[in-house]
């Protein structure tokens, strides 16, 4: 019986000391997720921002130079 309590009090030592070892791993681990995550989404949306902006500069290749085509452009493609 003495052999297996103090296996037992071994066993729960290690797993106690482990602990906080193991918790500072997950906050890391986390916190290096959370900002590879982040990063993502900000190349993302300057990835939007950039085909818009190509978009926008590949629609207005010509600009109108009278009033009628610019009202002929407006009712054709919106604002």
């Amino acid at each position: 019986m003495f052999l297996f309590g103090k296996i037992k009090n071994y066993i729960i030592t290690t797993l106690a000391l482990a602990l906080p070892i193991i918790y500072v791993m997950g906050k890391v681990t986390g916190a290096s997720k959370e900002k590879n995550k982040v990063l993502k989404d900000d190349l993302q949306a300057q990835k939007k921002t950039s085909n818009f902006y190509k978009a926008m500069a590949e629609h207005e290749n010509t600009s109108p130079s009278d009033r009628r085509s610019l009202i002929e452009r407006l009712r054709r493609d919106g604002l």
